[in-house]
């Protein structure tokens, strides 16, 4: 037998695992990114306060039960922060100073001195806003909110039932890793699908099949030099299962023996991912072919499952990859085989609530829901890692894609629902850049934290001779999935370890949620100010005071241009938590009118990501019909 091991990838530890733990990602949280977080509650109670209704309890029990409302009285203690304070108090005390020659009263002086006091106080953590109060106010420091944060994740997730089937129940927007024994030792695979090469893939090919010398012309050296320069060390190879039996007309299996020499020249792996329906007798040539080829191919993609036993019984420790959706994750089992992995298919492109729009405004709102829920794909890749003892390789759906256009034009089960045509008003546009770039360092980030990930292609043939090849220009909705063209609009984080930059970028991904900005767009929020209204008398007109000003007063008494209107009172609240705008002018109404629209939006975009996340992500949503393209 054949082994496909190599020397920079090492076989997998099968050994059992202690019971996993969520808890805080100190190396995304802590004392020094603590103060670059916008919105502690947004970034944190949102999701754990939705879990069990945010209630918790103490282990050992203490006959009560606790919620994101009501913490133990105890709470800082538990989380082993210190609650015997003391605060230095300044008071203002009356001194005297009498003459030491004089007695009588007349000549004593009165002064006033600050006098500074420690008095002791019990830090009291009540709730979870408490928590963020407390260190806007000062009154803890970024290490002990760290210790708060950390105590109330694990508290939640010790009180959640069913985690050990919940790829989603260690699911802080990110911020939260599940902890446990390491599964493996390989590095981490940062690769790009060679789409439409030997197995169609109309929007990565302009529509047609390629032919023989067209595949044999479509990636070069260079491509692979390429890749290597920008820090991919893996390319994922769709190869039909036709290529591993006698109906190979077309001798793909010795040509790609041609490419995979190149690939091993520039220094990259490769992943062979058979297409097609299960046959053993195919499974088993493809992967004797690829322990032969075993210095450049590093692991097996089978069509499904059922063809473990035939690759396995073929080759014993051939890497093998088995295609799962999240739906399979909770019930993964491939019964302490180290060398067999998940390949998970991370389409979010596939339902109408992912792809959905018909206006402008609604395109931008859907980058945005998509940004927001990117932070929670680590949870599920750490799950089937700590759970299921099996690392999860994403194989598909990593792209900058937020609707199914690109395939519109090649795919007869098509349907429109209005998303398509406006592609054209994001070329130029700051705004689509700047999430774009979010959207993918998002992604990034997540798929890092498990075995690692495959961008959907390289780039798009012809595209040397377009602008979308080489330039910065993403000009097509196809140019969103190829990261040559992503990575040259500037779109794409560098993954060159020593760029300190580029590594802070990816880890502070999701500490904060998108810019919910996607209202205006490229619009600013004040409009170009208009000519001012004709003052007569020589008059100009004072924006401030939004009246007619005069050097010299009018012969007549004009009536006053703002009439008087009632004070506005303002309800005496205990924190001050609401904000009375006294301002009667129209512009104010606008902008509060604006703000609240906003509001509205942005409460609807969270429900709709809270609902996907609690929701299974996946369950009660219409899925689109289209074909199967790889």
């Amino acid at each position: 037998m054949h082994s496909s091991s190599s020397d920079a990838m090492k076989d997998s530890s099968s050994s059992s695992p202690a019971e996993p733990t969520c808890v805080l990602d100190q190396t995304v949280v802590n004392a020094d990114t603590l103060p670059l977080m916008k919105d502690l509650g947004l970034s944190f109670f949102a999701s754990l306060c939705g879990m069990n209704r945010g209630a918790f309890v103490l282990q050992p029990s203490d006959n009560q039960t606790y919620s994101c409302l009501h913490f133990p009285k105890h709470f800082p203690s538990l989380a082993g922060v210190n609650k015997h304070r003391f605060m230095n108090v300044t008071s203002q005390v009356n001194v005297t100073d009498s003459s030491s020659s004089k007695s009588s009263d007349d000549n004593s002086t009165a002064t006033t001195k600050e006098v500074t006091k420690e008095i002791p106080y019990d830090l009291i953590i009540k709730d979870a806003n408490a928590i963020k109060e407390t260190y806007q106010m000062h009154n803890v420091t970024a290490n002990e909110t760290v210790q708060l944060l950390d105590y109330l994740i694990k508290s939640v997730y010790h009180s959640t039932p069913g985690k050990d089937m919940d790829p989603y129940a260690c699911n802080v927007n990110g911020l939260a890793t599940l902890q446990c024994a390491p599964v493996n030792t390989i590095r981490t695979i940062r690769a790009v699908t060679l789409a439409g090469l030997y197995v169609p893939a109309l929007w990565a090919t302009n529509g047609k099949e390629l032919s023989i010398n067209e595949q044999d012309d479509f990636y070069t050296r260079r491509d692979f030099e390429d890749m290597r320069a920008l820090g991919l060390n893996t390319v994922q190879i769709p190869v039909p299962m036709e290529a591993f039996s006698e109906h190979d007309r077309d001798k793909v299996k010795s040509r790609l023996a041609d490419l995979l020499h190149e690939v091993g020249k520039a220094n990259l792996q490769a992943i062979l991912m058979l297409v097609g329906e299960d046959n053993d007798d195919a499974v088993a040539a493809a992967a004797h072919y690829a322990a032969d080829h075993s210095s450049t191919v590093f692991a097996l993609t089978l069509p499904s499952m059922q063809s473990i036993g035939a690759a396995r019984a073929a080759e014993s420790s051939l890497k093998l990859m088995v295609p799962v959706s999240q739906g399979d994750l909770s019930r993964l089992n491939f019964h302490g085989d180290a060398n067999i992995f998940a390949a998970l298919d991370v389409d979010h492109t596939s339902t109408v609530a992912d792809v959905a729009s018909s206006n402008a405004e609604d395109d931008r709102s859907k980058l945005f829901y998509h940004e927001s829920t990117a932070c929670v794909a680590r949870s599920p890749l750490e799950f089937t890692h700590c759970y299921k003892r099996i690392p999860v390789f994403v194989a598909k759906g990593f792209d900058l894609s937020i609707d199914n256009c690109f395939r519109k034009e090649f795919d007869p089960k098509f349907v429109d629902y209005g998303q398509c045509g406006r592609f054209d008003e994001t070329v130029d546009s700051g705004w689509w850049s700047r999430h774009r770039s979010s959207f993918a360092v998002r992604q990034l980030f997540s798929y890092e934290h498990g075995l690692g990930w495959s961008f959907a292609t390289w780039k798009l043939h012809g595209g040397d001779k377009s602008s979308s090849s080489s330039g910065s220009t993403l000009d097509s909705p196809a140019s969103l999935l190829a990261l040559k063209n992503v990575a040259a609009a500037g779109l794409f984080p560098s993954l060159d370890g020593d760029d300190k930059a580029a590594v802070h970028e990816i880890a502070a991904a999701c500490l904060n949620g998108p810019e919910a900005d996607f209202i205006l767009g490229d619009r600013t929020l004040a409009p170009t100010m208009g000519p001012p209204p004709a003052c007569p008398n020589n008059g100009w007109w004072n924006y401030t005071a939004e009246a007619c000003e005069y050097w010299v007063p009018p012969p007549t008494d004009a009536p006053s241009g703002r009439p008087t209107v009632a004070p506005v009172i303002c309800p005496e609240v205990s924190p001050a938590t609401i904000v009375c705008n006294t301002s009667s002018s129209s512009s104010g109404h606008k902008a509060i009118l604006l703000s609240a629209g906003a509001g509205s939006v942005m409460t609807l975009v969270l429900i709709a990501i809270l609902t996907k996340v609690f929701g299974r992500k996946r369950e009660g949503y219409t899925a689109i019909p289209n074909s199967n393209v790889v």
